[in-house]
Order: C-alpha cells, then sequence, then structure tokens
C-alpha cells in the first residue's frame, strides 16, 4: 500500500493509523470469506486509485451471471475486485443495502461520470411503465437509462440482458427487454 494513496484515505477518514486501517481490512477481508492474509492486499486496493469503478445493476434475473461470476475456474473473485476493478455497487456483493447503498451508488454515478463502466444483468420490464423491477421505489427501466447515461462504457452480461432471455419469451407480461433495446429508444 503506497503511502501517499493511504494519506487521501486518511483526509477523509480522519485519525486513523496504518495499522487499524490494515486490521480493519483484514476484518472486513474475513468477512466477505476472503483468507486474512487478504487484508494488506484489501487495504492495497482501497487506497489504490487505477482501478475502473464498476456499477453492477441486477433486474429481471436469477442471480447466474453474478454467481458464475462468484465461482470462476482461472480468474479469482478477489483477484477481480482487489486488483482489477473497483466494484462500486452490486445488490448481491454489497456490504451494505437499503437506503445506504442506493446513495452510495448515486454518489459513485455523480463522482465517477463519465469513467464508470456500467454492467447490466437480466431484463429490464418495461410494460406499464416499468412497474414489474423496481429498486428503491424506482422502476429499474429508469434507473438502467439514467445510470447508462453517465456511464463511460456499458456492458449487457448474460441473455436477459442482451436480449431479454427468458423473461422475454412469449407471452412477456412484463415487456421485458435486453438492454440494447431499451437503450437505443
Amino acid at each position: 500500500m503506497h503511502d501517499q494513496h493511504f494519506q487521501a484515505v486518511k483526509d477523509r477518514l480522519g485519525d486513523v493509523s496504518r495499522r487499524d486501517f490494515i486490521k480493519f481490512c483484514s476484518i472486513m477481508a474475513a468477512g466477505m470469506g476472503l483468507p486474512l492474509t487478504a487484508g494488506k492486499d484489501l487495504a492495497a486496493a482501497v487506497t489504490n486509485p487505477q482501478r475502473p469503478p464498476v456499477i453492477w445493476l441486477s433486474g429481471q434475473e436469477c442471480t447466474g451471471c453474478t454467481e458464475s461470476l462468484l465461482r470462476p475456474f482461472h480468474l479469482t473473485l478477489e483477484h477481480l475486485i482487489l486488483d482489477l476493478i473497483s466494484l462500486e455497487y452490486n445488490e448481491t456483493l454489497n456490504a451494505g443495502a437499503g437506503h445506504q447503498a442506493e446513495e452510495h451508488k448515486e454518489k459513485m454515478v455523480e463522482k465517477h461520470a463519465g469513467k464508470f463502466i456500467l454492467v447490466v444483468e437480466g431484463a429490464i420490464p418495461t410494460k406499464d411503465k416499468g412497474v414489474y423491477c423496481q429498486i428503491a421505489g424506482q422502476p429499474f427501466v429508469d434507473i438502467v437509462r439514467k445510470t447508462a447515461d453517465k456511464a463511460g462504457a456499458i456492458i449487457a452480461i448474460g441473455s436477459c440482458a442482451a436480449w431479454g432471455g427468458i423473461a422475454a419469451a412469449e407471452p412477456n407480461p412484463t415487456g421485458a427487454k435486453g438492454a440494447p433495446e431499451v437503450l437505443a429508444a
């Protein structure tokens, strides 16, 4: 962990020693099911400003894509989230929940506008103004459009997000569509 990066974290957190910060990261690593030795790596990852931020939205889906992310053959989840990306929001993997998680997502979208990667998992229900899938009282279709407008790149992961998947099969009562179709409209 580079001292100048830790100093930036310390400036935000106040009176926190480097030792306490690494201890906290070790506890968080254990809470995420990572080995305790990952604490130092977690501390380095938190203070490294070079990883691209990722906002991962989940709509009408089975969480299969997230589950696949959790059980890879070659690349470990630990390596992905500690070395390659900064996973700022994922409903399944978030430590927090409810309004705190949603507020954090909104802050990260604004902070990293034009720079973050938006990952969309799941179909997007569009019938009846998107009432069939809501997060924090907002239709998922509106959340995707609003977030996509500020994203630097968009990835539709899995068949549901790409073209609607099973949710879009006839009779398609929710008007499920894939992200490309929704965002092109």
